[in-house]
């Protein structure tokens, strides 16, 4: 915030110096050969100010992608744990085991909770929070097609967060699903 008002004071004393110097050449020189030096030097001014201003954007620019690249690679590691904690759920339907998560499970979950607080949006935590609640009334019904719903409306929530735009053409889920689960799913 500081940096941005130094910077447009001094685009202000810049651009009143410029329009201050051609005022001058215009109405006070009266050689041409003085008013095309001053107009040069003008243009030096003008180019050189579009250099620097060009070189500050672009390392900008850059700090922001290198920025942005680093949370990208912090929130893979944070839900690498969900993906972690919900395969071995989905491998446990698979088997015919459903007393819930095994340990390791529920401490992969912890693990992408915390994660959470600290590098996810408030929506994607409000669309974790509602994942819970839609699994939690689903628990009882042993539906798992429903139960794969809502995790392939979870999953593209994380996609989104990693900055990926799903149009809802394919489930993502029916990726590890056999042919005959996947015609149940669709």
């Amino acid at each position: 915030m500081k940096y941005d008002k130094i910077l447009i004071i001094w685009m202000f004393i810049t651009c009143s110096f410029i329009i201050a110097l051609s005022a001058w050449a215009i109405f006070f020189v009266d050689k041409i050969e003085h008013q095309i030096a001053i107009f040069g030097i003008i243009g030096v001014i003008i180019t050189a100010i579009t250099s620097v201003i060009t070189v500050t954007i672009n390392n900008k620019n850059a700090k922001e992608r290198d920025l942005e690249i680093i949370v990208i690679k912090e929130k893979q590691k944070v839900f690498e744990h969900f993906y972690n904690a919900y395969f071995e759920m989905l491998s446990n339907i698979k088997k015919g085991k459903k007393q819930g998560l095994s340990n390791k499970a529920e401490n992969e979950m912890m693990e992408f909770k915390k994660g959470m607080m600290n590098w996810a949006s408030e929506g994607l935590i409000i669309k974790y929070l509602e994942y819970e609640d839609d699994l939690l009334k689903l628990q009882n019904s042993n539906s798992v097609v429903e139960m794969l719903k809502v995790g392939d409306r979870f999953m593209k929530s994380l996609r989104k967060e990693m900055g990926f735009e799903d149009e809802d053409k394919v489930n993502i889920l029916s990726m590890i699903l056999t042919a005959d689960a996947r015609a149940k799913l669709m």
